[in-house]
């Protein structure tokens, strides 16, 4: 089928370099996850997360999912537990997201948190997701690329229907393997 939409990137190199640079730039791109169609944003930068907000109708007492690379990178955000290190060497990466507490000195936006000390994080298994992650120094806010309280988006094509041209980049890589959101177990 062909791509009527001008927002709509297939994958290759160069349409993840432009994204990358939009996300550095603490601009808001849709990507694929294995489970639904997400609206990243830099989950370190309130510029760009008030973006998410504003763009999805999200109320801000709703706290956004943080997608990480590695546990690695996750150490400088939370507090890990053995519970936690369990889980992820069964499940991860893969569709759940562990709620943990939040370190005082954490860089995520409060506003991505809803001012709790808490954050819901995850570890995407999409390869795509996994490519533009590897590729940033910082962790990515990714709620479902829908407005709130709307049908997740399994397409590429879902998304630019649901925002009607306000997003400059949806990464298209298909349709999602899962369809369903996340489980999320609170740690």
């Amino acid at each position: 089928m062909k791509n009527i939409y001008s927002n709509i990137f297939k994958v290759n190199n160069k349409n993840l370099s432009k994204a990358i640079n939009y996300l550095k730039r603490k601009e808001l791109v849709a990507v694929p996850t294995e489970t639904v169609y997400g609206l990243a944003g830099n989950a370190y930068s309130s510029k760009a997360v008030k973006k998410i907000y504003l763009l999805k109708k999200r109320p801000y007492k709703n706290p956004l999912i943080v997608h990480y690379h590695s546990h690695e990178q996750l150490k400088k955000d939370v507090e890990l537990n053995d519970s936690f290190f369990k889980l992820y060497k069964k499940l991860c990466p893969g569709p759940i997201t562990f709620v943990l507490k939040k370190k005082k000195n954490s860089l995520l936006s409060k506003i991505t948190t809803a001012n709790t000390n808490t954050v819901a994080v995850r570890f995407p298994k999409h390869k795509t997701l996994k490519k533009i992650l590897k590729s940033l120094n910082f962790p990515l806010a990714i709620p479902s690329a829908n407005m709130s309280a709307q049908i997740s988006p399994v397409t590429a094509e879902d998304v630019a229907q649901e925002f009607k041209g306000l997003l400059k980049i949806i990464i298209n890589d298909g349709p999602c393997k899962i369809g369903l959101e996340s489980t999320v177990v609170d740690l």
